[in-house]
This record gives C-alpha cells, structure tokens and sequence, in this order.
C-alpha cells in the first residue's frame, strides 16, 4: 500500500514536471498552443478525472497522475487563451471534440464511470496520430524531454495499480495505452529521427 502511494505520487509529480516543461517552450515561443484544441483536452480531461477515480475504488493516489495532467492542461488552457493562436480548427479535432461530448453525455446518462472511461481512452490514442504521423513523415519536430518524461510519469502510475491492484482491469488502459506505449512510440520517434538528422 506504502509503495502505491509512493509510485502514484511520483507520477503526479513527474507529470507536472512534462507539462511544465511544454509550457516553457510555449512562454519562449518554441510551441504556440492553440486554445481550441486545449480545450478539448480539458473537457476530456475533466470527465476522465472523474471516472478514472471511481475506476481505481477511490484511491487518490492512484488518481493524482490523472489529476496532475488535467490541472496542467487547464494552465495551459488559460495561458493559450492569453497569448495563443486561434488557428483554423481541423477535422481530427472536430471528431474528437464531438467523442468528448458524446462520451460526456453517456456518463451523465448511464452514469457508468467503468465504461465511460475506457472509451474516453479511444480520444487520447486518436491524438497520437499527427504527432505519430508528423515523426514518420518527418514533417513534424517535437523535443524528447517531456515526451520521456510522461513515459516515466505513466510508468510511476502502472506500477502503483500493479503494487495495489484496484481489482478493475480498465484502471491499467490508460497508463499502459496512453501512457506508456503511446508516449514510449513517440521518444522512440523522436529519437530515430534525430538519428536520421545526424547523418
């Protein structure tokens, strides 16, 4: 229990340390996050706070990460509301915001947390596929460190469900999906790429 907490706190922290790194790079003009698309992120957010804690039986330690990424998107939110760009709005965005509202309207209605939640997973592995896709095509460029650091962060929050098992298998789908096979394929994008570049 003692090393549970101790696993989910340090992947809340570490997933603020991700987000705050992105933020520095906004604040220095090296990222312009667009307030369309970190509200989106938001709402998801919020609903998958909800779920997921009731997913894991209540744990709040097991929750922080979850908490962590949401607070840090709302910073975020607020800080691109002030100084970001309200660029043209995509397709991909579109579909994920309607997902969002729809999976919003699922949970206030069956107020099924379990299932609301494991298909609110489905809106984060659907945002890998620019960046996935930008790194293969190599007409993107992201910066390893707070992809990395998310990795660890997801890392941190899966070893805390494995050392104090919630007895519920969707509490593992976002850290292991999301967390650590998503963000893990973009590091690993991202540094084949910069192997590619040093040639």
């Amino acid at each position: 229990m003692i090393l549970s907490n101790i696993f989910g706190a340090i992947a809340g922290l570490t997933a603020l340390v991700a987000y705050s790194y992105y933020l520095k790079q906004a604040v220095r003009g090296q990222s312009t996050p667009n307030p369309s698309t970190w509200l989106i992120w938001f709402i998801a957010g919020v609903i998958n706070t909800f779920t997921y804690f009731t997913v894991v039986g209540g744990n709040i330690y097991q929750s922080i990460f979850v908490i962590a990424v949401t607070f840090s998107v709302l910073v975020i939110l607020v800080y691109s509301l002030f100084k970001g760009r309200f660029t043209k709005i995509k397709s991909l965005e579109i579909i994920i915001f309607l997902m969002a509202i729809g999976i919003g309207i699922f949970w206030q209605v069956t107020a099924n947390d379990r299932i609301s939640n494991l298909l609110l997973q489905s809106i984060y592995v659907i945002s890998y596929i620019p960046t996935v896709t930008g790194l293969i095509r190599g007409t993107g460029k992201e910066h390893y460190v707070s992809w990395l650091t998310a990795f660890i962060s997801y890392t941190f929050a899966t070893l805390s469900l494995i050392t104090n098992n919630p007895g519920d298998w969707i509490a593992f789908v976002s850290p292991v999906v999301n967390g650590i096979l998503g963000n893990g394929l973009v590091v690993l994008l991202i540094l084949q790429q910069n192997k590619v570049r040093r040639r």
